[in-house]
């Protein structure tokens, strides 16, 4: 088997990003991007990137300007076999050494590395969880995963809301948090006392750069028995995050926005903390966060990862989680948009006990709805090298 083409959809919402008043739930980003790598076997693997779109399409599609140094993507990719996904790996990194081989080039790598292993699980007839090794779980626990609301009576309108439709977890973020992190407190003390202690709350975005500041938030939310706060601090701020986590008892997450071992290494080592947050998409694919896996499990620390754009990449997080000994959460995107609900035909749902089950077509087991794609596609390429 050989691929023998990627094409590239870049679709855009009708809507804008963030907490409209008029809306349902949050609205997430404006644009999509969608990948296909076809092969001459007739199997297509898909994916989706919570990146820059435009971006990605001019890191896979650019010339060569120094052969297997500095080049489109294209160049590593078209023409091997899928089923050689680290030797491919290794190509496209080598690839964009000029470029930055690190943050987009990744991105786009990751794109391209969760559909070859949707291809390998569509030829093998066999889910991708199988064929990373090992599918140790049928369902993971979701949290409906949102944006702040602003007040505290809007609070627990939301997160009523969010039971009443399953959940058993909830996690609100950014927004007014972002603009002022002290409002944290009494918008999850709203939550808590309006929804007593039967859910899960986690809490995101409050990225300042003040520590202390950090440290004496989180321990205030910690009275609310907070599961964990994600990026309270920038996440570059490796040294602040080490005094933030060793200073707290709520568990400290951080990590949607590094990209390849290398940075998630370094956030182990020097950021101590609690949870570690690949974006499968964003973080080297499913052939890296696989490794990453085996890192985190033997540093003592949690795996969760971070799934905001559509089925599937929430499919192939699942898939991810599925694979892990010791999964917590698997993120459910609520967003009120159709870039996030309707890109595929078989929508992942939540059972009654707030679980998402894997899926267990070959794959990512998640079909594109094509007229969906077809209908908010506002540029689209096929590049064969």
């Amino acid at each position: 088997m050989k691929i023998t083409a990627i094409e590239m959809s870049i679709l855009t919402s009708p809507f804008e990003y963030g907490m409209a008043s008029e809306a349902s739930d949050s609205r997430g980003p404006k644009y999509a991007f969608i990948l296909k790598v076809h092969t001459d076997e007739g199997i297509t693997g898909i994916a989706d990137c919570d990146s820059h779109p435009h971006i990605m399409k001019a890191f896979i599609e650019a010339p060569s300007y120094l052969h297997a140094f500095s080049e489109g993507l294209k160049y590593a990719v078209i023409g091997e076999n899928p089923f050689e996904y680290d030797k491919i790996w290794t190509k496209m990194y080598q690839s964009s050494f000029y470029q930055g081989r690190r943050g987009a080039a990744i991105h786009a790598m990751s794109a391209i590395d969760i559909a070859i292993w949707d291809i390998i699980g569509k030829a093998t007839g066999q889910p991708v969880c199988v064929m990373l090794g090992g599918r140790n779980h049928e369902k993971i626990k979701a949290y409906a995963s949102t944006l702040f609301r602003n007040t505290p009576e809007e609070m627990i309108d939301a997160a009523q809301k969010y039971r009443s439709l399953g959940f058993k977890a909830v996690k609100f973020g950014w927004g007014a948090v972002t603009e002022d992190p002290s409002r944290v407190v009494p918008l999850v003390e709203a939550i808590r006392k309006g929804i007593g202690n039967d859910m899960d709350i986690l809490v995101d975005g409050m990225w300042t750069s003040d520590v202390k500041l950090a440290i004496q938030l989180v321990k205030e939310l910690g009275n609310f028995n907070v599961f964990f706060v994600e990026e309270p601090l920038k996440s570059d701020n490796l040294e602040g995050y080490k005094k933030l986590a060793n200073a707290v008892d709520v568990r400290i997450a951080c990590g949607e926005q590094l990209a390849g071992l290398y940075e998630y290494k370094q956030l182990l080592i020097e950021g101590d903390v609690d949870i570690i947050q690949p974006d499968v998409s964003r973080a080297g694919g499913l052939t890296e966060v696989r490794k990453l896996v085996t890192m985190v499990e033997q540093a003592g620390k949690l795996l969760i990862p971070h799934a905001w754009t559509s089925d599937i990449l929430t499919a192939a997080s699942l898939h991810l989680n599925s694979y892990q000994k010791n999964p917590v959460f698997q993120e459910f995107c609520t967003n009120d948009t159709p870039l996030s609900r309707e890109l595929v035909i078989n929508p992942l749902v939540l059972d009654s006990d707030g679980y998402v089950h894997v899926p267990t077509a070959p794959g990512l087991g998640v079909e594109l709805n094509e007229e969906v794609i077809r209908k908010y596609t506002t540029d689209h390429l096929i590049v064969t090298n």
